[in-house]
């Protein structure tokens, strides 16, 4: 039985203190603290038991065992953003990603299949003995991974990506402008079609105005007849009949598409044959990935964009992968099998490599495709692809020396950043220029196209005889704009003939810079001549209608701003460090060269330098030469007017008045203004004084020499006598 406890009587109970909850908290903490020190003692004291030391996770974990291995799928490296041209195909159309071909790979080029995809740094974690072992490697060990070597390897492979940006849209834009007409899009409706712009300017604008022009040339005619100039009367209805009738058969039925269309056509096959038969030679025959069929359409412009291609990508990514053995052809000697051509292309193993980790215009289109069969994977070709990867791994480890196996496994990665780096810069210095001469071929084109609309408008202003100039003008803009776009077509071939050579070259990568750089300053002097007009016909009486003369000056003084960036951008890659140390280099170098030209020469060869242009004078030199002008100006002055010392000049002299009395002295008084007459009363006349015999007239006295300074004549007295000869 419970009892309550009751309280003594006289005493209160003591109330009960209630546990605040930051009490509780504590003493949660307290408990908490004390069961995990209870356990860690037990792991301590199990782990203090001597056992066989093991890590919690291995490197290999953390890291794949082999990186692009994957296939690329069409879309890589801005394929969708640039499109490429169907070149091997007659329409010549824009295609972006993959496209559908017929017939056998070896009609395409490497380019061609496969675009930009493949061109990926493989790596493996497998050492060369684990890749020998079995038909694809087997898993590394714990101490063959390396962390740090995938991270580098995929910084690497970004730079990389960015430098075959560039590249696409160099070939891209390059192919474009090649074409013959690759504003087809916009002479629909414009120039050609049979509701085009310039038939209805035809129609509704020249027809109608030519009555009205010919009755102004009347007018004009007639006033010029009324003067009897009629030479002009001749020329000026030879010129208004002369236009009618050549604007108007120019314009008739489309005559001017089929005119721009067989001007375009000799253009492009001109610049083929001429692009083919230099690079042919140049690199004695055509070698993977490049290689095309003799006969092959459209051959010699798809070799230089497959050269782009192996000059910009292929070559450095197979250095990267391979090492310096990727520089030339590696043979293959693997399996026969080959679905992407004949001949040397399939025992190349660098073109190999690249099949191996992409997925072809051909393969994509294909269900199934010849891989998938091969390795038994129908409908999964990117696992099919993957399994070819393994097994050319495995070829590598047991065919290819250390050294190779080295590199390609990826186990130097500093090498692939390097050669990133160096494509990078290589892309933008050959890939700007190229981009350059293309958008500059593509300027023209459009200048063409504007010339054809603008003739019914300008032909109506050129039939008057007195705006010949307009018309004149627009014949030597529209034949201007044909000698350009050739002459980019050739400077192109040159640059890319250039390219060629260099790039191959075993030098230093920096020395091939600077020679590419050399190459491009001097494509910018040919660029300068080009644009001024000196190769293009000069019509008399021609007025610059569109402002070529402008342009050419404006993209003249644009281009080498544009080598000047480049280098700058090639200088602030290299570092703060070196740009200094080549500027005080350069400027050394300079200074003493002036020195010795000075001292040996006595400066001949900085003045031959000054007048040709290549050299600028400094500022002290501009003083002087402003300080020579100057006395000599004053010397021609001072010879020509005299030296002004002799004291002033003598008036001009007065002619004598006829007439007139004359005092005895030797010279003729200055004529002095008559004063104001006075009105006086009639007065007795006063006799008249006996005539005085007048003297003979002297002889004009002799002109001065212009050499000697006139002197001056002593002042005379002062004539007494008033206007009417009295004193």
């Amino acid at each position: 039985m419970l009892t309550r406890i009751r309280p003594r009587s006289g005493r209160p109970a003591r109330p009960r203190a209630k546990r605040s909850l930051r009490e509780k908290v504590i003493s949660t903490g307290v408990a908490a603290r004390a069961a995990l020190f209870v356990t860690l003692g037990v792991i301590a004291l199990s782990f203090s038991a001597p056992q066989q030391a093991q890590a919690l996770f291995d490197t290999c974990d953390w890291a794949q065992q082999s990186t692009n291995q994957m296939a690329d799928m069409p879309g890589p490296a801005a394929e969708n953003i640039f499109p490429s041209v169907k070149q091997w195909d007659g329409k010549r159309e824009l295609v972006s990603g993959a496209t559908k071909m017929d017939g056998a790979a070896s009609s395409y080029t490497l380019y061609e299949l496969s675009a930009m995809r493949g061109l990926n740094w493989a790596s493996t974690q497998q050492s060369q003995d684990e890749a020998k072992q079995k038909e694809r490697g087997v898993a590394a060990h714990d101490d063959e991974c390396s962390l740090q070597n995938e991270i580098f390897n995929g910084i690497a492979q970004a730079i990389f990506d960015m430098s075959k940006i560039v590249s696409r849209a160099a070939i891209s834009i390059k192919e474009i402008s090649s074409n013959p007409s690759p504003l087809a899009a916009l002479y629909d409706g414009t120039v050609s079609g049979d509701d085009s712009v310039v038939d209805r300017l035809n129609n509704g604008v020249f027809k109608l105005a030519v009555p009205t022009m010919i009755l102004l040339t009347g007018l004009w005619v007639f006033g010029k007849w009324r003067k009897g100039d009629m030479r002009e009367v001749w020329s000026g209805v030879g010129w208004a009949a002369f236009v009618v009738i050549a604007v108007s058969a120019f314009l008739v039925n489309g005559n001017y598409v089929a005119v721009v269309e067989t001007a375009d056509s000799g253009i492009a096959q001109g610049n083929a044959a001429l692009t083919e038969a230099v690079l042919d030679g140049a690199i004695d025959g055509v070698e993977p990935p490049c290689d095309l069929p003799n006969g092959a359409p459209q051959r010699g412009m798809r070799i230089s964009s497959c050269a782009m291609y192996d000059t910009l990508a292929f070559r450095p990514w197979a250095i990267g992968q391979f090492g310096d053995p990727g520089k030339a052809r590696m043979e293959y000697k693997g399996p026969k099998e080959c679905d992407f051509g004949t001949g040397r292309r399939c025992t190349d193993l660098r073109v190999k490599q690249v099949i191996v980790q992409s997925v072809t215009n051909i393969e994509y289109y294909q269900h199934p495709s010849p891989v998938e069969v091969e390795e038994g994977e129908e409908g999964n070709i990117i696992k099919a692809k993957e399994n070819q990867y393994g097994k050319l791994r495995n070829y590598i480890a047991k065919n290819e020396d250390a050294r190779v196996y080295e590199q390609w496994s990826g186990d130097k990665p500093s090498n692939r950043i390097s050669i990133g780096v160096y494509a990078l810069v290589a892309s933008l210095i050959v890939g700007l220029m190229v981009i350059v001469l293309s958008a500059l071929t593509l300027l023209w084109h459009a200048v063409t196209l504007i010339m054809v609309i603008l003739l019914p408008l300008i032909a109506i202003i050129s039939i008057h005889p007195t705006q010949q100039k307009l018309l004149r003008g627009w014949w030597q803009t529209f034949v201007h704009s044909f000698v350009l776009r050739a002459g980019f077509g050739v400077i192109l071939t040159i640059l890319l003939l250039f390219y060629q050579l260099i790039l191959p070259l075993q030098i230093p990568l920096g020395m091939q810079l600077l020679m590419l750089l050399l190459v491009t300053v001097a494509v910018v002097m040919l660029l300068k001549n080009l644009l001024s007009g000196k190769f293009s016909p000069q019509v008399q009486g021609a007025d610059d209608a569109l402002g070529v003369g402008d342009m050419a000056g404006k993209v003249t003084a644009v281009a080498p701003g544009l080598a000047t960036s480049t280098a700058a951008t090639t200088a602030r890659t290299t570092g703060r460090v070196a740009s200094t140390s080549a500027r005080a280099t350069g400027s050394t170098a300079r200074g003493t060269a002036w020195a010795v030209d000075k001292l040996a020469f006595k400066g001949k060869g900085r003045a031959k330098m000054q007048e040709k242009g290549w050299l600028g004078q400094s500022k002290r030199e501009q003083r002087q030469a402003s300080y020579r002008n100057a006395q000599m100006a004053q010397k021609n002055h001072d010879r020509e007017f005299g030296d002004g010392e002799s004291g002033p000049s003598a008036p001009p002299e007065q002619p004598r008045s006829r007439g007139r009395r004359v005092s005895g002295s030797s010279s003729s008084p200055t004529p002095q203004p008559a004063p104001p007459t006075e009105s006086r009363p009639a007065s007795a006349p006063a006799p008249t004084p006996a005539p005085t015999p007048t003297p003979a007239p002297k002889a004009p006295a002799p002109r001065p020499r212009p050499v000697e300074a006139p002197v001056a004549p002593a002042p005379s007295a002062r004539d007494p006598r008033g206007p009417s000869g009295r004193v």
